[in-house]
This record gives structure tokens, C-alpha cells and sequence, in this order.
């Protein structure tokens, strides 16, 4: 246990250094004189039962944090709220994208205020949307890793956040400027690793696979168990994880690295043999790629480490333990980036793996003399219950290392996590290898990708719906409130403290024998998964899953349309009587709209006969653009205008690429969907208002959809003026339903309009708080005069807003 205790001591230096800022000159002197001190160590009698480099260790990170560059002070802080800077730098990570909005961390080389050009060297947070110039050359996410920009904003210190400590957070992360929508311009690209380039582009080209094959949630949830992607994870997915304590299932962990490093180890074996250790630097190589491939996070470096020194071990035939490897591992990645001691994730990861490695099985242990009392020890319940032990004892031990840490961080701790857990990690490696298999295929050839996305989506599908249904149960997280640090100690030091009285230690040195078990919460998991009477068991259940939902997503005689909840914007879901399906409009969130879609198409349904883009700002075009990549379209509606926007340019390029059939929008237009239902174009008309050159809101196309006797009139987003035109013609725009323009703004719905519709349910598209201050008073006045309190539906309180109608009666589900 030298190697843990050295690793201890470096991280205790660490920790010293950073909190207490000791100067570096007694550092050195303490230093030789530990160097004097380590040979007497040595010989001291009795003998010292500490290792004699310790105290050299501890000082040496000690020195490391002190050094220039080790733990230091940011440099940007005097170009704080000066007005307009410009900043010259690289991307030196993959950016976030989100619609037309991306976050990237820049790594600045100069400064420049009023044209003086200085030289510095610190990361920055940037948040911006693409020139349109950039939009016309480039996809989304119009920003590279490698892209050395030239910015003109404000440098900004980063925001205090209520009852977290985001600047503290960024600085941890050697950030301590934020910079919001600057002025952008793309100087040169290409720049830093030719490697960390591809790997970046083969990141991104995977997750695009598995966007276009699989329905959402189940696409985000591959993105993030795979390639560490969480940006595409709905909002409501993660409350789900969060809710349950499950939220470690998202994170890359061990159980990836010990799958590569298990095929890594079979491949080299296979092509080389096992006679040579060459073979060892196949597995080695492959786990570091998928490391930087999945983005290098904590919990992916210490297993990407962990498995590096299980490999060094196998070709020195010595001993494998979980701790040694668990503590140099943590040393490695203290002595890079000291900071990275206070980074929740580098923390929880540490203190779940330790807690399995030491705690997992004296629990075991005790439960299994449980069920020997109750169970034949030979029988198959006896195997299933074993099995089932296991898998608590790991859940109860990560539980028990890192309560006190969730408790201190989130004021929370969930009640359901252990048995929740339990339940989650026989199909994680399942959802592991079918998203790989999707992710790859889908590179190569999309139509075998999409026959094994079933299986994706089944496992998947039992994760994501697991989390979801126990997340509704009544019992909540308890909320701890905050929690003073000292008692965090505290509960770490009893918890030693019984664990040396226990004589745990002993038993807690874990033997690694095996690849797999680099993290040892997953090895009855992984074998079950790979055994052939499981993976039979998978193929039938996933035939069945696969002819039900055929059966069950069969057309009926009843039309659905749905109010997407999309927040600020607009979306709305037509699903005819004879299976067509319309979609109008996407919302600001691509990601959202994505996540809303899955669950209003069948699993296997990646084809949307018609698109419609009433006009072009943000909020309907983003999520739209979403679509087309991820969906065949066979129709786009649309009414083209000028309007500069880097996302209406990628829209049009998109368009294209997609080879839909494109029609312009013009009033008269009739669009049949089959059984007597069509679509009907009441505005713009051949010519625009005038007023629409400066408005494209009065360019929307507005449409009534018609089925039998019931009628919906979805309006956009036109002003009263437009309202205005449609009255004074006499045009036909009666309606049971009534998609209030504009989001409620006080600009539409005039007393004329309202009576010559005279609808009977109204709905209003908008988002709780939003700026705007939609719906407006003055709005919802004059809808009092036509329709009923109980039949006014607006999103932002009730959610999705999903009508049937069999063409005479007509029924309406909500979320909420």
C-alpha cells in the first residue's frame, strides 16, 4: 500500500498548498532537508510505518502549486468591464451548440484595448451565434476546435449565482473571464492537434449516427453515456436522473474503459498472441483514444489511468489492486491541473470507486451469509438473489462514500438511488454495446444502423423509463440544507475510523481480475451481458417490443395536433387519420423540439412527410433545422423573405441539402393529407404587405387545417394588420381552435379578427417569465369575450396541448 499512501500524501500537498498559499523559498529548504531525512527514515528503530519519501512527496506538490503556472493567479482580471476589447485566440475545446447559440472555451494570446495590442495567457468563456458569412460556409455547430478567432466584446468577471459558486466553479477550470455575443471573425482554422481535430469531427460524426437513427430521449441518452455529449439531454431527463441520485449513470466511468480495454486486450491477442506483451498496446492505445474521444472528464481519466496501470501490471506479472491504482491515478491528475481537487465530478468519482473498492464487499459479504440461511445454495433463485446482492452492496457502498458530498453540494440526498441503481445496471452494458453498434453501422450504412437501433431502443427504453417512473414516486429527495464542511469531515473520519476497527482495510484491498473489473460496481452486470443466453433473451424481447409497437403505431381514423411545449417559440405536430404527419414550425430549442418529437412519433418513424416554417426568426427556425437533419422530409412550406440570420441562411443550406420538394407559400394554396382532412394557405398573399419589410412576423404563413366539421386556424405569428386584410376580405377563417398569434402579443388579435373566427378553445404558445411579458392583459381581455376560462390552454401552465378529432367531435389531453 506504499503507492496509496504516497498518492495520499501528494494530494494532501496539494491541498495545503492551494488553501494556505505558502511561499516557495522555505518550501525548498524543507525540501533538502527531507531529502537529508528520507535514508534516516530508513534506518530508524523501530521502524517508521510511514514510507521515507512521504514528507518529499508531500513537499514536492507543495512546490508544484507554488511554481509559476501551478496554481496561480488569472491574468485578465484587470481588463474587467472596460467597455469593448478585442481578443485574439484559439478554441482549444469542442464548442456547445444549442440552435444558433454555441459556448466555447478560447485560450486568448493577446489583448487589445483602444487598438494597443498586450500579450496574455489565460481561457476564457465565450457565449456567441455565428456571423452570417460564417453561417453561409459552414454547418452546425459553426465553431471548431482549432478556430483562432478575433472577438470585440466585454470581458466580464463571471456572474455570482445564488447558493453556488460559479466563479469559483471557472476558476478551478483556470477560467476567470466570461465574454457574452461578441462581434466575431473567423481569422484562421485548423489550428491545434491534427489529432484532437479528427477525434473531434469522428466525436461529432457519431453523434449525428445515432441523431438520425434513433427517436429522442434515446439518441441524448447514447451521446452521453457514449461520447460524453450532454447537451442534448432534455431538461426534464436530467431532473429525472437527478431525482432518483442516478446521475452517475450519465458520466463515462469504468464500465466503458473496461469494455474497450476487455476488446483492446481480445483484438491484440487475436492479431498478435500472448506469447509477445506486445499485444498489451492495443488496448492501451484504444483506451486513451476513446478518453480523448469522450472528452476527457474526470471520471474517464481516472479509468482511462486505472486501466493503464492494470495493463502495466499484466506485462510485469505483479499484482493488481484497486486502491494503488485508484490513488496514482488521482496523483497523475492532481500533478496536472491542481484545481481539479475541488471539481465536484473529479470528487464523486473518487469517493464512489473508493467506497465500492472498500466497503462493496464486507456488505456483500453479510448479505450473502443472509440469503445462505434462506436460499438452497445451489438453486437458480439462490443465483438470481446472489446476483441481486451484489448489485446492492455496490450501490450501498458508492452510496455511502458519497453522501455527505452530494449532501454538501446539492443540499439534497435522494432516497431511491440504491434501489434504482440496482435496477439500471444489468442494461447499461447492453445499452453500451447496441448504441456503439448504432453509432458505428450508422457511419457506414443507415438502413442496417436502423435494425439494430430496435435493440438500442428497447434497452434504452427501459432505462429512460425506469428513471422517469421513479421519479414521479412520492419520495423525493431529502433536502439537507446547507452543510457546514467541518461535519463533511467528520463523517470521512468516523467512517475510517470504523473501517480500521473493522479490519475492513484488509478485505477492501480489492484484486483486479480482470479488465472488466477496473470499476467493480459493473462486473455481474457485464458478464450477464455477455453471456449468449442473455443476448437471446435481448433479441426476442426486442422482436416482441418491435412488433407491438408496429401494431400499436398503425393509423387510425382520428387526426392529432399538438402544441409542442417548446418554451418562447412555436411547434406544432399534425398526425392525420392516414398516417401523414405535419410538422409546423420547431421552436428555439433543437434539442427540445427533438426530445418532444420522439415522443410523438412511432420509434421506428424517421420519415415527416411535410415541414412548414411560417417565417424565419429564431424561435420557429431553430428546432426546424434540427428536423431536417435528423428526419427524412419529403415537403418544406415555406414563404421566403430577406432577413439576415446566420440560422435562416442554415436553414435554406439545409434545405437543400435534404432534396425536399419546396413550395412557397401563398394564400389559396389547398394541401390534401387523405381522408378528407388538407391544409389551406389564408395568408401571405402572391404580395406582401408592405409592412412586412420591416416585419417578417406580417409575412407568416398562417394555414387552417380542416377535418370534417372541426377546423384549426394556426396563425403565427401575424400582426393586426395582416388580421386586418384577412377580415376586409371576407376570407374563410372560421374555427373551432384558435393558435392565438404571436404569442399572445398585444400587436394581434383585434376584436374583428377574433369575432370573424369565433373559435371555441384558444392556445397560446409561450414561456413562463418570459421578456416579452406574452400573453399580454390586453390579449387575454379581448379572448374573454370568446372563449371560456377552462378552454383558453396555454402552454407555459399546462404544457403540450395535444387535440383529437374524429371530424365531429373533438376531446383535448394536456401534460399538465
Amino acid at each position: 500500500m506504499t503507492l496509496l499512501i504516497l498518492s495520499c500524501g501528494w494530494v494532501a500537498g496539494t491541498y495545503l498548498a492551494v488553501t494556505y498559499d505558502p511561499p516557495i523559498v522555505p518550501l525548498l529548504l524543507f525540501l533538502s532537508a527531507s531529502v537529508i531525512l528520507a535514508p534516516l527514515l530508513t534506518t530508524w528503530r523501530p521502524p517508521v510505518q510511514v514510507p521515507p519519501l512521504l514528507p518529499l512527496v508531500v513537499l514536492l506538490a507543495m512546490i508544484r502549486v507554488a511554481l509559476p503556472g501551478g496554481g496561480g493567479d488569472l491574468e485578465l482580471d484587470g481588463y474587467h468591464n472596460l467597455g469593448p476589447v478585442q481578443v485574439d485566440g484559439i478554441v482549444v475545446d469542442d464548442p456547445e451548440a444549442n440552435g444558433a447559440t454555441s459556448r466555447l472555451r478560447l485560450r486568448v494570446h493577446r489583448v487589445a484595448v483602444d487598438d494597443v495590442w498586450a500579450h496574455e495567457s489565460e481561457d476564457i468563456l465565450v457565449t456567441l451565434t455565428a456571423p452570417q458569412e460564417m453561417a453561409q460556409d459552414r454547418a452546425p455547430p459553426f465553431f471548431r476546435y482549432g478556430d483562432r478567432l478575433l472577438l470585440i466584446g466585454q470581458l466580464e468577471p463571471p456572474p455570482e449565482i445564488e447558493e453556488f459558486d460559479y466563479p469559483g466553479y471557472l476558476a478551478r477550470q483556470r477560467i476567470g473571464s466570461i465574454m457574452g455575443f461578441p462581434k466575431v471573425t473567423l481569422v484562421e482554422e485548423d489550428g491545434g492537434s491534427a489529432l484532437r481535430r479528427w477525434l473531434y469531427d469522428f466525436r461529432r460524426g457519431l453523434a449525428n449516427s445515432l441523431e438520425k437513427i434513433l427517436p429522442e430521449p434515446h439518441a441524448a441518452f447514447g451521446q452521453a453515456l457514449l461520447l460524453g455529449l450532454r447537451d442534448g439531454l432534455d431538461a426534464d431527463v436530467l431532473d429525472a436522473f437527478r431525482r432518483t441520485g442516478t446521475s452517475h449513470v450519465l458520466a463515462i466511468s469504468g464500465l466503458h474503459i473496461g469494455i474497450v480495454l476487455s476488446a483492446g486486450l481480445s483484438l491484440g491477442a487475436w492479431t498478435i498472441g500472448r506469447r509477445r506483451h506486445l499485444y498489451l498496446l492495443a488496448p492501451l492505445s484504444l483506451i486513451w483514444v476513446y478518453a480523448l474521444l469522450a472528452g476527457m472528464s474526470p471520471s474517464v481519466t481516472r479509468a482511462a489511468i486505472m486501466g493503464s496501470v492494470y495493463l502495466f501490471a499484466l506485462l510485469l506479472g505483479r499484482p493488481k489492486s484497486a486502491l494503488p491504482a485508484l490513488g496514482f491515478a488521482a496523483t497523475v491528475m492532481v500533478a496536472l491541473n491542481p484545481s481539479i481537487m475541488w471539481m465536484i465530478s473529479f470528487q464523486l468519482s473518487f469517493a464512489s470507486v473508493a467506497g465500492i473498492a472498500l466497503f462493496s464487499d464486507p456488505i456483500l459479504d453479510r448479505l450473502r451469509t443472509v440469503l445462505g440461511r434462506c436460499l438452497k445454495p445451489d438453486g437458480v433463485t439462490h443465483r438470481i438473489a446472489s446476483s441481486i446482492a451484489y448489485l446492492v452492496a455496490v450501490g450501498t457502498a458508492a452510496t455511502v462514500a458519497t453522501a455527505p458530498l452530494v449532501a454538501f453540494y446539492f443540499q439534497e440526498v435522494p432516497l431511491v438511488g440504491i434501489p434504482t441503481t440496482v435496477l439500471l445496471l444489468p442494461a447499461l452494458p447492453f445499452v453500451l454495446v447496441s448504441q456503439a453498434a448504432v453509432a458505428l453501422t450508422g457511419l457506414v450504412n443507415a438502413t442496417l444502423a436502423e435494425s439494430l437501433g430496435w435493440l438500442a431502443w428497447l434497452s434504452t427504453s427501459y432505462i429512460v423509463g425506469i428513471v422517469s417512473l421513479i421519479g414521479k414516486l412520492p419520495a423525493q429527495p431529502v433536502q439537507t440544507g446547507p452543510l457546514a464542511p467541518v461535519l463533511v469531515w467528520l463523517y470521512y473520519i468516523v467512517l475510517c475510523v470504523t473501517l480500521v476497527r473493522g479490519s475492513a482495510a484488509t478485505t477492501a484491498s480489492s484484486r483486479v481480475s480482470g479488465p472488466i473489473e477496473i470499476n467493480l460496481s459493473v462486473r455481474t452486470a457485464v458478464e450477464a451481458a455477455v453471456s449468449v443466453q442473455w443476448l437471446l433473451v435481448a433479441i426476442a424481447v426486442s422482436v416482441a417490443a418491435l412488433l407491438w409497437s408496429l401494431a400499436l403505431s398503425q393509423p387510425s381514423r382520428e387526426m392529432h395536433v399538438a402544441f409542442l411545449d417548446v418554451g418562447q417559440g412555436d411547434s406544432i405536430f399534425i398526425s392525420t387519420p392516414t398516417g401523414q404527419q405535419v410538422l409546423i414550425d420547431g421552436g428555439p430549442d433543437p434539442h427540445h423540439t427533438a426530445q418532444l418529437l420522439g415522443g410523438m412519433m412511432p420509434p421506428g418513424d424517421r420519415t415527416i412527410e411535410l415541414v412548414v416554417l411560417t417565417h424565419p426568426h429564431s424561435d420557429h427556425v431553430a428546432g426546424l433545422v434540427e428536423v431536417l437533419d435528423r428526419y427524412m422530409v419529403d415537403h418544406v412550406l415555406q414563404r421566403r423573405v430577406e432577413y439576415e440570420s446566420a440560422l435562416y441562411e442554415t436553414w435554406h443550406r439545409t434545405v437543400e441539402r435534404e432534396g425536399a420538394v419546396v413550395t412557397e407559400g401563398s394564400a389559396g394554396q389547398v394541401i390534401p393529407l387523405g381522408d378528407g382532412a388538407y391544409l389551406e394557405v389564408i395568408s401571405p398573399d402572391d404580395r406582401l404587405l408592405p409592412s412586412a419589410a420591416k416585419d417578417v412576423n406580417n409575412a407568416s404563413v398562417a394555414l387552417r387545417l380542416v377535418y370534417g366539421r372541426i377546423k384549426f386556424l394556426l396563425s403565427g405569428d401575424i400582426s393586426g394588420d395582416v388580421e386586418s386584410v384577412l377580415v376586409g376580405r371576407r376570407v374563410s377563417i372560421d374555427s373551432d381552435v384558435l393558435k392565438v398569434a404571436h404569442h399572445g402579443s398585444h400587436t394581434s388579435s383585434r376584436p374583428e379578427f377574433l369575432d370573424a373566427v369565433s373559435p371555441a378553445v384558444a392556445v397560446i404558445s409561450v414561456a413562463a417569465d418570459n421578456r416579452f411579458g406574452h400573453p399580454h392583459p390586453q390579449t387575454l381581455a379581448a379572448l374573454q369575450g370568446h372563449v371560456a376560462p377552462e378552454t383558453l390552454y396555454i402552454t407555459r401552465d399546462r404544457g403540450t396541448i395535444d387535440f383529437t378529432t374524429d371530424g365531429r367531435r373533438l376531446w383535448v389531453r394536456t401534460e399538465r
